[in-house]
């Protein structure tokens, strides 16, 4: 019994056992039934039984792996046979019980192990090697920012290698969502400032005022916005449920974008309550005066969250809180 198929020969090759030829059409295999009886040395009515099950349970569906072809039989006359593919001839192979349908199936484990083994080898080589580029890029990004040191360099020059080297954290954020290995970071837990539905609408009324041209702004629709602002100040069991600021002032921009509590303007409002509260409670910039998070990624944020589905939002909140995280020397 052979380990492989071989001889392929004029759209036919030899399966296992010398003799049985089978058709090649359609990047697959095709035998009959008779062949498939030869193949693992049974009778014909069981391949047949084996068959029946196997479509009646839907393990395969007898429309794809079967079909009829043209089968010169031994009285030479040329007649329409039906065929089953390489789906079905496994499926079978994995019922049959004789000596050559266990040799089969141990031929069959074999190869599928190798092939999985093999597969997750050449995944795993290539999987370290975009994470080695990876890495190379950071360190690429580190020494950018190096060379804003250097004296000699044009304004214009460290300008650009400035503008490169602050791109390294958000390659970080972008690496880890990719590989879902994204995590809320330690927040602040002391907490100075506790924004109320007055000061909120206090805030939102002089909005209007920038925004003249809309009379509909920062109009509720119902009690949804007090609900908001409520909700990142919830507690279970005594304990907050959103203990750090970090964690309230995410939140706080999801739920306002999110819940549609105006009839114009939700995503201004979320966006300027967020920035409001964070420098309220003394953590939207820095040690060294740098903001936390500039007027673009704002944007990007809020037009994230309000696009985002209900059950990304783990993950929206945890993409806010790795982009204001406490960053240490700053």
């Amino acid at each position: 019994m052979k380990k492989n198929l071989q001889n392929i020969e004029g759209g036919k090759v030899v399966l296992y056992k010398k003799g049985l030829e089978v058709q090649l059409r359609d990047d697959t295999v095709w035998i009959n039934q008779k062949q498939m009886a030869e193949l693992f040395n049974t009778e014909r009515s069981v391949i047949t039984k084996h068959l029946g099950n196997i479509f009646t349970s839907k393990e395969l569906d007898q429309k794809s792996v079967c079909a009829n072809f043209a089968h010169t039989a031994s009285d030479g006359k040329l007649y329409k046979t039906k065929f089953y593919n390489l789906d079905a001839i496994i499926s079978v192979g994995y019922r049959v019980n004789s000596k050559q349908g266990t040799q089969f199936r141990i031929w069959a484990t074999d190869v599928l192990k190798k092939h999985l083994v093999d597969g997750y080898t050449i995944n795993e080589k290539r999987l370290k090697c975009i994470e080695s580029k990876y890495r190379e890029l950071q360190n690429a990004v580190s020494l950018i920012g190096n060379v804003i040191e250097v004296e000699d360099l044009s304004a214009e020059a460290k300008g650009l290698i400035g503008v490169i080297s602050k791109y390294s954290r958000a390659l970080d954020i972008l690496d880890d969502f990719d590989h879902q290995k994204l995590e809320a970071p330690k927040g602040t837990k002391r907490s100075r400032y506790k924004i109320t539905y007055e000061k909120a609408l206090t805030i939102i009324e002089s909005m209007k005022k920038e925004f003249s041209s809309s009379g509909l702004v920062g109009l509720e629709k119902d009690d949804s916005f007090k609900s908001s602002l409520g909700a990142i100040y919830q507690t279970f069991e005594g304990r907050d449920l959103y203990p750090t600021l970090e964690e309230k002032a995410a939140n706080l921009l999801y739920f306002v974008a999110k819940n549609h509590s105006f009839v114009d303007g939700n995503k201004r409002i979320a966006a300027a309550l967020f920035v409001y509260f964070l420098n309220e409670n003394e953590i939207l910039y820095y040690k060294n005066g740098s903001c936390r998070i500039d007027e673009n990624a704002l944007v990007a944020l809020t037009l994230m969250v309000a696009a985002s589905k209900p059950s990304e939002k783990d993950i929206m909140i945890k993409v806010i809180l790795n982009l204001i995280k406490v960053t240490v020397g700053r």
